[in-house]
């Protein structure tokens, strides 16, 4: 039986109910993170909540939980989550009464092949998709994430695994679903976080350890990269293949 943890409550998925009035539903008002699950195993937990909790108060969020809670939440769900691997989701919206909805359940994901890690994948700029770096839902995993889908879209029907975007000054931001790293002439670079990537657990690894450093980047620097690679808590670290 697959379980998920709704409202402070352990349950079978099946049985989760969202009220159509939910503020999350209607307007996408709301937050959310996904992890990977391997074999009953949350990975990253810490490094998603300070994210989370980080995110909260800029949204006008303040759930019930502590944060030892939700992480117990997070630990039922993972321990009952399909094998080998999943793709664990918390969601937490304004909900529709006087308490926020929160959500986490799981579902069966099937990582990239050892091929594509070996050989890399194709990805395609998208130079008419722009991040607004000075939105307020900047740097946000936020429940508006329809451009980053219609992105991902435009690139899966092209033959391209993710789409890089710009900002709205014709800086390098990130990808669609992951954080990008250029490997320059002079270093190792992702994107700041002031010019619209989203503050990702695995880049947010890679600077703790010194691996990669931050900086603004071009398209151009995209075409004279030696490699490129993208970032994401379900991939890891993948090659990407540019045009």
């Amino acid at each position: 039986m697959i379980l998920a943890w709704w409202n402070g409550l352990t349950l079978p998925d099946n049985i989760v109910r969202i009220d159509p009035d939910d503020a999350g539903f209607l307007y996408g008002d709301g937050l959310f993170e996904t992890l990977r699950v391997d074999h009953g195993q949350a990975l990253d937990v810490e490094a998603h909540l300070d994210r989370l909790f980080a995110g909260f108060p800029r949204i006008g969020i303040d759930i019930p939980e502590d944060r030892e809670m939700l992480e117990r939440g997070i630990a039922a769900v993972a321990e009952q989550a399909p094998r080998p691997v999943s793709r664990l989701r918390i969601t937490v919206t304004h909900g529709a009464g006087a308490e926020p909805t929160r959500l986490i359940r799981a579902v069966p994901y099937s990582p990239p092949g050892e091929g594509m890690y070996r050989n890399g994948v194709p990805v395609i700029l998208l130079p008419d998709f722009r991040v607004d770096s000075q939105s307020p839902l900047a740097g946000l995993k936020s429940l508006c994430y329809q451009m980053n889908r219609l992105a991902l879209l435009r690139a899966e029907a092209a033959g391209a695994f993710d789409a890089l975007l710009l900002n709205e000054r014709g800086l390098l931001a990130g990808g669609s679903r992951s954080n990008v790293i250029l490997t320059l002439p002079d270093g190792v670079f992702t994107p700041p976080l002031a010019d619209g990537c989203l503050p990702g657990t695995v880049r947010r690894r890679l600077l703790e350890k010194g691996k990669v450093v931050e900086r603004s980047l071009t398209p151009e620097d995209l075409e004279n990269a030696r490699e490129v690679f993208l970032t994401n808590s379900l991939i890891g670290v993948l090659r990407a293949l540019t045009p």
